[in-house]
């Protein structure tokens, strides 16, 4: 139990800035409670003393109809319009509480981008702050909430019982607690694995479809889309056992507060018929009494279900926690300790491996590029040059050295500053699902009409924006599934373009394209590049020539630099390449490098 407490308590106080919407919701639900115990008690009395007056003329006279009538239509009103505004309450609560929830996670996964994420799934991720998320409003709507209503209840009906018998309120106490108490607990022994394995299960069939669906195409391509459909069935086979194992403890616990409520009922019933007998108890009081034990269980029935779950609830913490607590792999300053005012790139023996048990990848690495340089970076898969994007751009720290711009270390950079500074055009740049305006903007917020299209122009990309019928406001499907290659890549150019950074670094920013296409995107790439620093990280050979600096990098090591024409005089290996490039063959993949 501490355990979960300790699991819980960082969102109980998450909750905080909606104690007033949660209040108002379990006063509504008390409320809501304690009318139906007062509609059904009264209701009782007033049959049961209707019809003792009614045994005789004289008493059937004088027997007053009027205010016992009144109050079992104000019970019923109260009750009714209680529990509407208790709904409408309570589901406002819930959808603020997860609206925070999903905020809170967001803002704290969003440092430990992307180095520490990529050790998860995305979907797992998706996962996480979709469905975890949502498991935790069992926190309040099954467990808080109707904790204290069931408190205050217990609480209200055994004081109201107090004022016709002691020993009927201690009986009522007794069958209360047990009920409120015993039986949650019970509950919550019995089903705390499988609610476990409940939400572990669910995250597995959720991840396992969205991954088969991404990968549909390649599924049905290699024909083992039906091997998938199996496993996604045994996978929701478990599930459905599992369910089954938890519908029967519940019915177990519905049976047994059904068991308690009619023990409770007849035992208040047996004393109170004694007390009827010795004269101390009017017979329609006992009927009253009755009819409260009775209606008092309401409130406590839904507690063995919802402590059930509370497994599920407290691995759904759990799953969010782990990542939430996952110390960043980079952190930043506040505020950077220097201005930038000059953009010279130096990588100062840096060493770098991206485990402590990987193979290093980069040793007594150094690298200077002076401001406004064109520099192109050449390698085959492995051979750092990803890396090197990764670090400047500090999604990475090295593991010793320093890397440099203007002379101060990145890490004396706020990120604001970092990202202000250096535009990044990477292997995977993602595009959004909306118009081509809103993929823009997010380069710069405040930019307007002239900007846009001096941007686009740019990247070559105008007059095909032009010539669509909605222009800029154009959606552009999912991760830009309604562009071209060349016109996606042009779009990240032309995104890159408006930011105007003062350095700019591509990783692959041909890759995919064909060789027509291939030359457009580098053309508008160097035509825009005046008075900036270009660093282009290829495995490709095209325009080369137009770079001012070209480095050949392997194993981590630069093993040539200098222009296009020098190094094809001096480096037989660069010659090899560039001639393997202009048959139309590439060098391998940067992928993984």
């Amino acid at each position: 139990m501490k355990t979960k407490l300790k699991n819980l308590i960082p969102f109980l106080r998450l909750f905080q800035p909606h104690y007033r919407h949660m209040g108002l919701g379990t006063f509504l639900g008390w409320l809501s409670v304690i009318t139906s115990v007062g509609l059904l008690g009264l209701s009782g009395w007033f049959i049961s003393a209707a019809a003792f007056a009614g045994l005789s003329l004289g008493t059937a006279y004088l027997f007053n109809f009027f205010y016992p009538s009144i109050g079992v239509r104000l019970f019923a009103f109260t009750r009714t319009l209680s529990r509407y505004a208790e709904r409408i309450v309570i589901h406002d609560a819930t959808f603020r509480m997860l609206a925070t929830l999903r905020l809170w996670f967001y803002r704290k996964i969003e440092p430990l981008a992307p180095a520490r994420l990529m050790q998860y799934r995305s979907t797992d991720i998706l996962n996480r702050i979709v469905g975890d998320i949502e498991t935790l409003d069992n926190l309040y709507v099954r467990v808080l909430s109707p904790s204290i209503i069931a408190l205050l209840t217990i609480i209200s009906v055994v004081l109201f019982l107090a004022f016709f018998d002691v020993w009927i309120a201690g009986t009522a106490l007794l069958f209360l607690l047990i009920s409120g108490i015993v039986l949650p607990l019970a509950t919550t022994k019995s089903g705390a694995d499988m609610g476990r394995q409940l939400t572990l299960g669910t995250a597995r069939i959720r991840i396992h479809a969205v991954e088969s669906i991404q990968g549909l195409s390649e599924l049905m391509v290699f024909d083992v889309w039906n091997r998938r459909i199996n496993t996604l069935k045994k996978e929701s086979d478990a599930l459905i056992r599992i369910q089954g194992r938890m519908s029967r403890i519940r019915g177990l616990s519905m049976a047994g507060t059904t068991l308690l409520t009619g023990l409770a009922t007849l035992s208040c019933l047996y004393l109170g018929a004694h007390q009827v007998a010795r004269g101390l108890l009017d017979g329609a009081n006992l009927a009253l009494v009755g009819f409260a034990v009775l209606a008092s269980f309401e409130a406590l029935s839904p507690l063995p279900a919802a402590y059930q779950y509370l497994g599920q609830t407290k691995k759904a913490a759990e799953r969010l926690l782990e990542i939430v607590h996952a110390p960043p792999v980079v952190t930043f300053p506040n505020v950077s300790s220097a201005p930038m005012e000059r953009f010279h790139i130096h990588f100062k023996s840096v060493d770098f491996r991206y485990g402590d048990s990987d193979p290093w990848i980069l040793e007594e690495f150094d690298l200077h590029i002076e401001q406004g340089r064109r520099v192109a970076i050449l390698g085959e898969t492995g051979a750092g040059k990803s890396t090197l994007f990764n670090l400047l751009v500090r999604f990475w720290n090295p593991t010793k050295g320093c890397i440099q711009i203007g002379g101060h270390d990145l890490k004396t950079f706020a990120e604001f500053d970092l990202r202000k500074t250096i535009g990044v055009v990477s292997q995977q740049t993602h595009l959004f699902q909306t118009t081509l305006r809103e993929n823009l903007l997010m380069a710069q917020p405040q930019a307007d009409e002239a900007a846009l299209n001096a941007a686009l122009e740019k990247a070559q990309l105008l007059d095909w924006v032009k010539a669509l019928p909605r222009g800029l406001d154009s959606w552009i499907g999912e991760a830009g599934s309604g562009l071209s290659g060349g016109q996606a890549r042009r779009l990240c150019l032309a995104r890159m373009f408006l930011q105007d950074a003062p350095i700019w670094v591509l990783d692959e920013p041909t890759e995919g394209l064909d060789k027509s296409t291939e030359r457009k995107v580098m053309q508008a790439l160097f035509q825009a590049a005046q008075n900036h620093t270009l660093l282009v990280i290829t495995h490709r050979t095209c325009d080369l020539e137009q770079f001012d600096d070209i480095i050949l990098m392997e194993q981590g090591r630069i093993i040539a630099r200098g222009e296009h024409d020098a190094l094809l005089r001096t480096s037989q290996r660069y010659a090899e390449l560039v001639k393997k490039g202009s048959k139309g063959s590439r060098i391998q993949g940067s992928e993984g490098s």
